[in-house]
């Protein structure tokens, strides 16, 4: 068959369900490939660096690889920013991207550049096929690398190959790739003792402890620990559990810093962020990764390189006899209270007030489906649904270490396209929605429906609080927004302008219950965040 076809057959054998991209003539023939069979579903973009965050969304969500494509030039280059938020955040996706004849490659030829070596930094994996007999062992070499490195696999294939018979053997599955670590038995019990000897424990919950939840809820009742959550940790354990002391870092709560202030130990599970500026000097640490890369260097931390599966097995059994300081649990569980209240006040407003981004989520918090997937975009919104927002057991998607802008509409729709049964919220700045308006006609033409909440306050909030907050003089941060409802009625989706604080909860019900691609433009106040460093009531680490 042709490389555009075996590539097509091959990503179907291997369960992968959508491609998407934005077409380019390097990649003519596979398009006419994919436009031949039913089975493997393209998703047309309108930028290729929206294509690269849905399918990084789609990767976090299910863990599998999830492809991309564009054509060569400019279009692989789109998928940059996509492709590092994937990267960052150590998720598989798999980029097949055009590229020149093989004869013009090297050349002075148009749209020519060396892909391999743009890619590189941010690619577990690069090559570029010139010979059709290669690309069996091209594809499966990527997507091996892309599973068991977690990262980006990049594929250019020259114009002319794809139009070229290969007789390269189809493979019908995939290594079982396995993440897991071989545990030192001596190593978790150092880390059980102090475990065992501490009087005032914390747990720091990550995104790693998500498959692990209801082991981690129990080791931290045990220990009668307090319970931080990271921003990917929300939903792992809801905030009324009397032990949740809210998050840490800028989107973090008080109560938080007045329980690190007291504790003499901080278990990390599942969280390869180190808020190094928040934790105090002289804290001890215990911290639990299967990955050595994400324990950072630190003379008062004990790592533990382990599946948590292991860890918590053995720990659950061998602090059993452990005895709870009571002062402590009963400490944590007044701070509870308090963080509980805190999230109460930063959301009172009267009725005819513009909405606070905090009123916005404590009230989506109250309204949203148990199991909703929550999409964020980059912002100062995605600090006050940490701090506000009060989880059960909802998902939060977001672009973690690499945070770019205009990542929420995207990986919105793959969200919804990986899972149509599940409620889809997408928050969005005013400033970030911008960056990827197009997309919404490609919601349009791929019949999803969610609610779509634009945090309009005519400004990159995030960014004129750190000017602020670094005394300069805010420029270059206003926006000069248009219309979203009228954006959103010429794209065919229902929007709604939300004014005040006394039609938000209505209007959120109404939008949710409505079945449709529906956008809300809720006109917000202007940032009122704080700098969390200057409340920090210790020395905090160097």
């Amino acid at each position: 068959m042709k490389v555009a076809q075996f590539i097509t057959v091959q990503l179907v054998q291997w369960g992968v369900t959508r491609v998407y991209g934005v077409a380019g003539d390097a990649i003519f023939a596979w398009l006419d490939a994919l436009g031949r069979q039913d089975k493997l579903e393209y998703i047309a973009c309108k930028h290729e660096a929206a294509a690269a965050m849905m399918a990084s969304a789609e990767a976090k969500l299910t863990g599998r690889p999830a492809v991309c494509t564009a054509t060569m030039g400019p279009g692989a280059i789109n998928l940059l920013n996509g492709l590092a938020d994937a990267y960052s955040d150590r998720v598989p996706v798999i980029a097949i991207t055009g590229h020149v004849e093989t004869k013009k490659l090297g050349g002075g030829y148009k749209q020519y550049i060396p892909l391999e070596d743009v890619i590189r930094p941010i690619a577990r994996y690069s090559t570029t096929v010139v010979h059709p007999q290669a690309i069996g062992e091209v594809m499966h070499k990527a997507f091996v690398c892309a599973m068991h490195q977690k990262g980006v696999a990049h594929v250019a294939i020259c114009k002319d190959v794809f139009e070229r018979m290969t007789d390269a053997p189809l493979v019908p599955e995939l290594p079982r790739v396995t993440a897991a670590v071989r545990p030192d038995r001596l190593e978790m019990e150092y880390a059980q003792e102090q475990l065992m000897n501490a009087k005032r424990p914390l747990v720091l919950l990550g995104i790693g402890a998500r498959d692990t939840a209801q082991g981690c809820r129990q080791l931290a009742e045990q220990l009668g620990a307090g319970i931080l959550l990271t921003l990917g940790a929300k939903g792992i354990l809801e905030d009324s559990h009397p032990l949740v002391l809210g998050g840490l870092g800028e989107g973090g709560s008080e109560t938080a810093l007045l329980a690190l202030a007291e504790a003499d130990v901080l278990l990390i599970l599942g969280a390869s962020w180190f808020p190094r500026a928040f934790l105090p000097k002289e804290l001890a640490i215990v911290h639990v990764d299967t990955n050595p890369e994400s324990i950072h260097a630190h003379p008062k931390l004990q790592s533990v390189t382990a599946d948590l599966d292991d860890v918590l097995s053995l720990w659950l059994r061998r602090l059993e006899s452990r005895r709870i300081d009571q002062a402590w649990e009963e400490q944590v569980e007044r701070w509870h209270a308090r963080f509980w209240e805190e999230t109460q006040q930063i959301t009172e407003q009267q009725p005819n007030e513009l909405v606070k981004p905090e009123t916005l989520f404590h009230t989506l918090g109250k309204v949203v489906e148990e199991d909703a997937i929550i999409v964020l975009d980059t912002g100062e919104h995605t600090i006050w649904f940490n701090r506000a927002f009060r989880g059960t057991q909802q998902v939060p998607l977001f672009s973690g270490k690499w945070r770019t802008m205009g990542f929420g509409l995207p990986a919105a729709i793959a969200a919804k396209l990986t899972h149509p049964e599940k409620q889809v919220v997408c928050v969005t700045g005013d400033g970030g929605f911008q960056m990827n308006l197009p997309e919404l006609m490609t919601a349009v033409e791929q019949h999803t429906d969610f609610v779509l909440i634009v945090v309009n306050n005519g400004t990159l909030g995030l960014e004129q609080m750190k000017m602020v907050q670094a005394g300069y003089q805010p420029f270059g941060v206003r926006l000069h927004n248009p219309d979203f409802v009228l954006w959103a009625a010429a794209c065919g989706v229902q929007g709604q302008i939300v004014e005040s604080v006394s039609s938000l909860e209505q209007q959120l019900k109404q939008a949710l219950s409505s079945g449709r691609l529906t956008l809300l433009d809720v006109h917000c106040s202007a940032p009122t965040l704080t700098e969390r460093k200057k409340q920090i009531p210790f020395q905090a680490q160097a």
